[in-house]
């Protein structure tokens, strides 16, 4: 497998310093999948991948929050939301937390994080400053918001980080909320397989190690493309940068690897947010022989029931804000947090008409089962 040297990246971008020093390192500590293949023999059967990806396709019907009531909910209290890049995913997260303290009485508001690290910490400090009980980032960097966190947490106001979860977050940072990303990304591995009819097929795919629930679906992705066999290769892994998502740019990339790997028939993009630049790959090299995969969902959905060759899984985006508010009331009752179910939905041309709109959705009402966890009528 070739790794090349591209560059790429999603949600969240560090600082300058930081992404050159991400640059500089050497990609070959990132094994090679399908190089370490010596047994003939798949983990990963036919039969499984068919049944994983059709109770994946299913729709998300069950409310999966806590069991356990956070306790009552305080009065008069006031919110800040932050998305941190202007991306749909992160600005449909902040939303939706606005909309769950809207819900329980509190004051909210969304602000924008000016899409990098300084202006991120710059509304966390301007929250806290301005009396908020509750901050709430989605899509930022935890180790890159440590002094805003740490700011939060002195003034006694919660904070909660939405995606990009990390192993030990800074102090302060009372809950992360997230998908099960490695899940989602091995889902997509199995979609190939039962797509394929475990016949084989060669793969392209994207990398950024500046944010971490991509990695860990790519992780999954490379997990379930070794455990289909040696059919099933991984011929060439990307480094693409945020800058590449819907960009003139991006789609030159990405349709450089279209033309030099012509018997690739699938890339996986990491996330949905490069469903656009994969649209304009497709354009310009008339590779419509190639499917894109990705995880979560927030825009795509009218292309993909037009006919567009891609697969995206994840959940609701916007019951996101209702977890992360789940969590902050659990930090100012002084209950112990709790790990979060967060469902998840795969949709490809099969079943993307069973919905509408333009993001992956719940099919049940989950304002109404949080604020009945809540007490809240």
């Amino acid at each position: 497998m070739h790794e090349s040297r591209f560059g790429r990246g999603r949600r969240l971008l560090p600082p300058a310093g930081a992404a050159a020093a991400i640059a500089a390192v050497s990609l070959t500590a990132i094994p090679a999948a399908g190089a370490a293949r010596h047994t003939s023999t798949a983990r990963l059967t036919l039969a499984k991948a068919r049944a994983d990806v059709a109770a994946a396709r299913k729709p998300m019907t069950k409310f999966t929050g806590p069991k356990t009531s956070p306790g009552p909910v305080p009065t008069g209290k006031s919110l800040v939301s932050i998305y941190s890049v202007p991306a749909p995913l992160p600005q449909r997260s902040a939303a939706g937390v606005a909309a769950a303290a809207k819900a329980v009485g509190w004051k909210s508001k969304v602000v924008f994080g000016n899409g990098n690290p300084p202006g991120w910490i710059a509304a966390i400090n301007t929250a806290v400053t301005g009396g908020a009980n509750a901050v709430v980032m989605s899509a930022g960097v935890p180790a890159l918001m440590a002094p805003g966190i740490a700011k939060a947490k002195a003034a006694g106001a919660p904070f909660v980080d939405v995606f990009n979860i990390v192993k030990s977050p800074p102090p302060g940072l009372v809950a992360q909320v997230g998908p099960p990303e490695r899940t989602e990304g091995y889902r997509l591995a199995e979609w190939i397989v039962q797509d394929t009819g475990g016949k084989g097929a060669q793969i392209l795919a994207y990398n950024s190690p500046q944010f971490s629930d991509l990695q860990v679906a790519l992780a999954g992705f490379r997990q379930g493309i070794k455990d289909a066999g040696p059919k099933y290769q991984i011929i060439n892994t990307t480094l693409s940068p945020a800058t590449d998502i819907g960009t003139a740019a991006g789609a030159q990339r990405m349709a450089a690897l279209f033309r030099k790997y012509p018997q690739a028939k699938f890339i996986f993009t990491l996330s949905e947010s490069w469903a656009g630049t994969f649209a304009q790959a497709v354009q310009a090299t008339g590779r419509k022989d190639i499917t894109g995969l990705g995880t979560d969902g927030d825009f795509f959905l009218p292309q993909i029931r037009s006919g567009a060759k891609f697969v995206e899984i994840g959940p609701d985006t916007s019951e996101y804000g209702w977890f992360a508010m789940d969590a902050i009331l659990r930090a100012m009752n002084h209950k112990p947090q709790v790990k979060y179910d967060v469902p998840f939905r795969l949709l490809d041309n099969t079943n993307a008409k069973s919905t509408t709109g333009p993001a992956i959705s719940n099919s049940y009402d989950y304002q109404s089962a949080w604020l009945k966890l809540w007490g809240v009528k």
